[in-house]
C-alpha cells in the first residue's frame, strides 16, 4: 500500500524525532534507497550512507516521495530500542500526529 502523508504531518515526525533524539529510516518497497528522519530529512543508501537527495529521488519533496512509493518497512530507533512499522498510519499513530 503507498502512504500517504501530507507536509504538515512531514514536519511534526520530524519536531518529534528531534524531541528525543529518535531516528525514523523509511525503507521503500524495490527501491536502493531510503528516507531517513533524525535531525534533518536525508536520503540514504541500503547500507546506511548519506547520498545527494537529488541522486535519491530527484526535485520530489520528502512528502511526495513518501505518499508516492510503496513502503517496505519503517524503523524507529530510540534509546538504544528499534521498533518496527508495516505503514505511515501506524507510525504517525503511534508519535501521536493522527489518531487511529
Amino acid at each position: 500500500m503507498v502512504a500517504s502523508i501530507t507536509y504538515r504531518e512531514l514536519e511534526k515526525l520530524v519536531s518529534w524525532t528531534r524531541s528525543t533524539s529518535r531516528r525514523i529510516r523509511i525503507y521503500l518497497e524495490g527501491y536502493r534507497y531510503l528516507i531517513s528522519i533524525g535531525r534533518y530529512i536525508r536520503a540514504e543508501d541500503l547500507s546506511g550512507r548519506e547520498v545527494s537527495w537529488r541522486t535519491a529521488f530527484g526535485l520530489r519533496p520528502p512528502h511526495d516521495v513518501i505518499s508516492s512509493f510503496k513502503i517496505r518497512r519503517i524503523v524507529v530507533e530510540e534509546e538504544g530500542i528499534s521498533k518496527e512499522f508495516t505503514s505511515m498510519n501506524e507510525l504517525l499513530e503511534y508519535a501521536g500526529i493522527r489518531g487511529s
